[in-house]
């Protein structure tokens, strides 16, 4: 009989704690329900976006600050040595022959900016500096696909393939002469 009525007190205590945390909860909501805030203690705190009074500019961010990535695709060599560092391995290259044996055809360069933790590694690594970290920080999206940023230069259609390999040999051709 004692241990029935000792489970009735704590299920009783439990139902008046839950019930006095909703109702402290309720009291704490009430002032921000009908705009009657006062003191420190109910100022707000949400900021709205963009705030025209404390919003950063480009200028307003520090020297170092990394935000998206950019490539300068007519820098590149296309070495893919960011692509091999990038710890998520968030860019992709993808090279082809180009007008000279030499020369290397950068036709996908792609960043994954969803998959990027702005290390600065790949930007560190990047031999010609083509690989840069902007000041732009928004870099919102509603898909992951809109946040795969292209830098390439696009696949060789045969077209130009065939005229290349003439434009190479032909310069072969001059320089055995």
């Amino acid at each position: 009989m004692e241990s029935v009525f000792t489970s009735v007190l704590k299920y009783l205590r439990e139902v008046y704690l839950g019930v006095k945390s909703i109702l402290t909860s309720c009291f704490t909501a009430l002032p921000y329900l009908f705009n009657r805030r006062s003191g420190d203690l109910h100022k707000e705190v949400t900021e709205q976006y963009p705030d025209p009074v404390s919003s950063r500019t480009a200028d307003d961010l520090p020297s170092r600050s990394r935000g998206l990535l950019f490539n300068d695709i007519d820098r590149c060599t296309g070495c893919k040595a960011c692509e091999e560092i990038c710890p998520t391995k968030c860019i992709t290259v993808e090279n082809e022959l180009g007008t000279e044996a030499s020369k290397v055809w950068v036709a996908v360069f792609d960043i994954d900016m969803s998959r990027c933790m702005f290390c600065g590694l790949c930007v560190e690594v990047c031999i010609p500096q083509s690989l840069v970290h902007t000041k732009e920080y928004e870099g919102a999206a509603y898909y992951p696909r809109d946040l795969v940023i292209s830098f390439g230069r696009g696949r060789i259609t045969p077209e130009q393939r065939t005229k290349w390999a003439a434009i190479r040999q032909a310069k072969e051709a001059e320089e055995t002469l």
